[in-house]
């Protein structure tokens, strides 16, 4: 019988592949046309120039004598240096260059979807999953930061979902060296260190195996993150002060702290809490309520971590509540920490709308997420057609969708309460009817 069972769901299975199959196909052609819409000049100029780099002068002298100015972590420039490989081999112009350097975050968001099946199949929502796969990839929150602008933080975004399926599969160290992987591309991924951290210690025993298997872990994460640094390491100012085997290492730190830097202000473009205070491109070091800007930032954060703890711990740390929990990160990462851009919200998407294939009342907030980040891409990339790069400290636009930001965060806040915290949320129940029992 327990056969019987698993050879019907392995029919259905196919079967469900069968019949979304020719919607993915449209969905995939659609995208393939989108994607050949002009980019946003400045980043897609810097990413064909530093393509073109990387396949003529290798990675070797890329960060300290190409003459870039790049503050962009190693994984991504994987990613342009085979395109300029192939680029060059074909004599692609420029055009074509800038088109496949999008199709990557093209290809990784179609991984996102399949990754939103997988974890659906661990859910026993399939159906469900395939239908919020398709839209996810037919989101144009989504789709306006890589086949429009032509970023690609749809690449650590699908890199952390998949960090979430290796856990529900058993599998730690590879969920562990995938997030590494995520952060090795966009630093912003060591948002969800903590949770990373809880779902590698939650079920570990102090054994002989589980202490071998996590010494072979700590070993692959060091061989892993040298294997992505050190072709494009050099000595850092500090290789005099801290031992040479260690300077590796401290690349990374100073490579993001340099990053950081960049661009010091309380909200540069994107439309968070900050933007409705008047923080747009002011500098997040000047005073604000007895404080600065940053300082602020920091604490919301905070504090807005600890309530997602709370839901985290409270939802016995479920595949759902592990969802909720990383949207909830990103979210309060970007809506109240200084230094964000606008393109900084895409990861959570993916995350709110698998959280939907468990409570419906996800889809609203999904629905506003996507609609404000799919506004504050397009609003820059309009602008941008001007040779404008900065929004007005008060600007019309980013103030409205900013507050819909705002009310979009509450709504956040207010299903998580209902979900895990509130009386009748059902893991209360749950523990209720046990008690009864």
């Amino acid at each position: 019988m327990h056969k019987r069972r698993q050879k019907l769901t392995a029919d259905n299975l196919s079967d469900l592949y069968s019949e979304y199959f020719p919607y993915f196909f449209v969905a995939l052609l659609s995208r393939l046309i989108i994607t050949a819409i002009k980019p946003y000049t400045i980043d897609m100029a810097g990413y064909v120039a530093w393509s073109k780099y990387l396949a003529e002068h290798g990675p070797s002298m890329f960060y300290v004598s190409s003459g870039f100015h790049v503050v962009y972590a190693p994984f991504f420039l994987y990613f342009l240096w085979f395109t300029g490989e192939i680029s060059g081999l074909l004599s692609i112009p420029y055009a074509g260059h800038a088109y496949f350097i999008k199709l990557w975050s093209v290809i990784f968001e179609f991984m996102g979807a399949w990754l939103i099946i997988k974890l659906s199949e661990k859910a026993n929502r399939t159906r469900a999953g395939f239908f919020i796969a398709l839209i996810y990839v037919l989101n144009p929150g989504v789709f306006v930061n890589s086949s429009i602008w032509g970023q690609f933080d749809s690449i650590p975004a699908t890199m952390l979902m998949g960090v979430l399926v290796l856990f529900e599969y058993k599998k730690p160290n590879l969920g562990a060296l995938l997030f590494l992987t995520a952060v090795l591309t966009k630093p912003q991924s060591g948002l969800l260190l903590p949770v990373v951290l809880y779902l590698y210690f939650r079920d570990f025993k102090f054994d002989i195996n589980s202490i071998k298997k996590l010494v072979v872990g700590l070993f692959s994460g060091v061989i892993l993150y040298l294997a992505i640094v050190l072709p494009f390491y050099s000595p850092t100012s500090k290789a005099g002060f801290i031992p040479g085997f260690l300077d590796p290492f401290y690349w990374l730190l100073d490579l993001y702290s340099t990053s950081i830097k960049d661009y010091p202000y309380a909200t540069a473009n994107a439309f968070n809490f900050w933007t409705l205070l008047g923080g747009q491109i002011q500098d997040d070091a000047l005073p604000f309520m007895g404080l600065t800007y940053f300082w602020w930032g920091n604490i919301l954060f905070a504090l807005s971590l600890v309530y997602s703890f709370f839901c985290l711990i409270r939802g016995k740390a479920s595949l759902y509540a592990v969802t909720y929990f990383s949207f909830m990160v990103l979210f309060s990462a970007f809506f109240f920490m200084t230094k964000m851009h606008e393109r900084y919200l895409l990861p959570a998407i993916i995350f709110i709308m698998f959280a939907a294939l468990f409570e419906k009342r996800h889809w609203l907030t999904a629905a506003l997420l996507s609609l404000c980040v799919f506004v504050n891409h397009i609003s820059l990339y309009i602008i941008s057609f001007e040779e404008r790069y900065w929004l007005d400290r008060w600007d019309s636009t980013a103030l409205i969708f900013a507050a819909l930001t705002l009310i979009t965060y509450i709504l956040a806040i207010y299903n998580g309460h209902r979900a895990f915290i509130s009386s009748d949320s059902p893991q209360n129940k749950s523990n209720v009817v046990r008690r009864k029992r």
